[in-house]
């Protein structure tokens, strides 16, 4: 049984070890040697009778009763911490942080030039790290605030998670300059040519193919790849048609010699969300990350026709 009188300054040691899977690691993040870290550890180890985390390998597991006091250690943590900057008075300067994001690869390529170049220039004590993240990874990666801020097109089964549209996406069509469909964009001469695709990881449903459906027709694909990036580079020098988000396309656009153009049949637009775990809504540097990502979607990403 806990006592009545316990140092709260021992939670912040468990957050950070729960966090980091290290003691070493979370010594670093606290300003600790690792004694003391071990020391505050194994003080609440006594409290809760129980190990609270196993090492396996060079990682520190959380025990079943470490994972079911976490959501409630966290966000408590979160809330107290929020008392210290009145919303008024918050000033992003005072904090030394880094911020960790879960994009999708095509986001990151849009996002983070804009916020990466923003952030170095007008607040350097604010760094950020970011990852892709799956379907099945996001909700556990923002429980445990492994990451801090989700963008993507996921949809999340959590109570818990929050989350706000932060744009709307259209797709177009990419081709090399001068191709033949150029000058006759038609569904017919769309069918009849080859086409690379793009298969994002942890994509059930394909839009595009689903639209074409409808009419009765589908695509013929020459090529398949993760990445549009190496399938943009391909159609730059060959006939193959490819289809993607729009804003993702301008940018490729900018880089090799395509040309980007609406389709000659209509895709339903794909939204996109920003999400975060409701213990962070305390968090005011969260808060003022998020309406900075807001910001940069209104600015990168143009409004859908």
């Amino acid at each position: 049984m806990l006592h009545s009188k316990i140092d709260l300054n021992l939670f912040l040691v468990l957050v950070a070890v729960y966090q980091e899977g290290s003691i070493t690691e979370a010594g670093k993040q606290l300003h600790l040697s690792q004694p003391a870290v071990s020391h505050a550890l194994s003080r609440l180890r006594d409290k809760y009778q129980d190990p609270l985390f196993v090492r396996h390998g060079r990682k520190m597991i959380p025990t079943q009763l470490c994972q079911t006091i976490m959501p409630r250690v966290l966000s408590s943590v979160a809330e107290l911490e929020s008392t210290l900057h009145d919303i008024g008075d918050f000033d992003v300067h005072q904090y030394q942080r880094e911020m960790k994001f879960g994009f999708r690869d095509i986001l990151e390529s849009i996002f983070f030039p804009e916020l990466a170049t923003d952030l170095m220039a007008n607040t350097p004590n604010i760094t950020v790290h970011s990852r892709q993240v799956s379907r099945l990874d996001m909700e556990a990666a923002l429980e445990s605030q492994a990451l801090d801020i989700v963008i993507d097109v996921l949809t999340p089964t959590n109570n818990d998670i929050q989350h706000t549209l932060i744009c709307d996406e259209h797709f177009s069509l990419i081709c090399r300059k001068g191709h033949p469909i150029l000058s006759d964009m038609s569904l017919a001469n769309y069918i009849n040519a080859e086409h690379a695709l793009v298969t994002l990881k942890d994509s059930a449903v394909n839009t595009v193919d689903m639209a074409l459906a409808k009419h009765g027709v589908a695509r013929k694909f020459a090529l398949k790849c993760e990445h549009y990036f190496a399938a943009t580079s391909v159609i730059s020098r060959c006939d193959m048609l490819l289809t993607m988000p729009n804003a993702y396309a301008r940018l490729l656009k900018q880089q090799m010699p395509v040309e980007v153009v609406p389709l000659p049949f209509e895709v339903p637009i794909l939204p996109v969300h920003m999400y975060w775990h409701k213990q962070a809504v305390h968090d005011p540097l969260n808060s003022w990350m998020r309406e900075k990502l807001l910001a940069i979607a209104k600015r990168v990403i143009p409004p859908s026709s």
